[in-house]
């Protein structure tokens, strides 16, 4: 109750803000403006770098012609990772930008807080890298997501711990918030359908704690095979941090929200990251051959940026939107644009590990993935514990 009546009045004027738009605002003979917006200050800053990169891609397009003689006009606008400046910044985007459509988002609680809004307004919208289920399901008929839900992730993490030899003794660990549940709940169910055992430890951590003692202890008694995860990257780091403090040496699995690299930078302890494994749904690591078109773009348009995993994770929406804005023809609607992603099927980002696709009734455009781990300080990427690095 207490979310509802902070957030109820700035729905109201947002709400108002969108009925007020022009039938088809930001789009001229040269060009389309699109509102991006995501974390690009706080705490959560690092995933920002989705943002940046789905601005690169943008950038990258306009270089080589733009579409039918259309550049993308890009507005971004700062989050913080927080509801009210979420509402805030997609408010100006489209009362005063008045952009065509919408790509961003890398928090799921601010997705959530805007879903409402955004719906109403029917412009169309790409998530970020917001992985929250909650967020595609039910489904908002302008609203798509590109990157595997936390259940498509919950799932396939408890598969990976699964695939480890031995007794199933997995534990969980997950932030008490919208977007902890939305990972934790399919991890429970999938233990307990899939595999018919319970989690031996159910722990949760606050978003802004300093201190996971409390947790790894518990979790230590427990003696778990493997652990998941559904934390931010904070979070995550000071878990694997005080997990070495006190001699808990078992296996981690991380979520979709970490960098691994990032991690491995605040960790500085590279014996610590031979056991931590993190859901990957790219198609290869970065430094690959195989990335480097994605890691061109990048570098070109953020000089000084320090790439990760994240930098490159929103750009298969960018690709999804920019095929869907070709197939739209000339003179393209949203509506137009709307019922081109939807006939969007098994399309090749060129990003991402598996293709994405749309219907009229999934916008969860992509499912699963695998993991990444460190093979000294080369990544590398894996589908079952049998290829972990030993």
């Amino acid at each position: 109750m207490r979310k509802f009546l902070l957030f109820a009045v700035p729905m109201v004027w947002l709400f108002a803000a969108f009925a007020a738009q022009a039938a088809e605002p930001g789009l001229t003979k040269n060009s389309i403006k699109i509102g991006i917006f995501g974390p690009l200050s706080g705490p959560a800053s690092s995933f920002g770098e989705a943002e940046l990169g789905i601005a690169a891609v943008y950038k990258d397009l306009n270089a080589h012609g733009g579409i039918y003689g259309r550049k993308i006009d890009i507005v971004m606008e700062d989050t913080a990772c927080n509801p009210a400046k979420g509402i805030a910044a997609v408010k100006k985007l489209l009362s005063l930008d008045k952009v065509f459509m919408l790509h961003g988002g890398s928090c799921s609680d601010v997705v959530m807080a805007l879903k409402p809004g955004i719906a109403k307004s029917g412009v169309p919208y790409m998530v970020a890298t917001a992985a929250s289920t909650s967020i595609s399901k039910p489904l908002a008929a302008n609203i798509f997501q590109n990157v595997p839900t936390t259940e498509a992730m919950a799932r396939t993490e408890v598969d990976f711990a699964a695939s480890k030899p031995g007794p199933k003794r997995v534990a969980l660990v997950s932030q008490s918030d919208e977007w902890g549940k939305s990972g934790h709940d399919p991890a429970v169910d999938e233990l307990k359908s899939k595999y018919h055992v319970t989690p031996v430890a159910d722990v949760t951590f606050e978003r802004g704690s300093i201190d996971a003692t409390p947790q790894v202890l518990q979790l230590k008694a427990a003696k778990p095979s493997f652990i998941v995860t559904v934390l931010y990257p904070a979070p995550f780091a000071i878990f694997l941090r005080d997990a070495a403090k006190y001699g808990l040496t078992t296996p981690v699995i991380g979520s979709q929200a970490i960098s691994i690299e990032d991690t491995a930078h605040q960790l500085r302890n590279p014996a610590e990251m031979n056991r931590v494994y993190v859901f990957y749904p790219m198609a290869a690591p970065i430094e690959s051959k195989r990335m480097a078109k994605w890691r061109g773009i990048f570098e070109k348009y953020n000089p000084g940026v320090r790439l990760e995993t994240s930098s490159l994770l929103g750009m298969g929406g960018a690709e999804a939107l920019i095929a869907a804005l070709r197939k739209a023809g000339p003179e393209p609607t949203r509506a137009k644009v709307i019922a081109a992603l939807n006939g969007l099927h098994r399309f090749n980002t060129g990003v991402m590990a598996n293709p994405v696709g749309f219907s009229p009734t999934d916008h969860a455009g992509a499912h699963g993935g695998a993991m990444i781990a460190y093979v000294g300080k080369k990544l590398v990427v894996i589908r079952h514990y049998a290829e972990a690095p030993k």
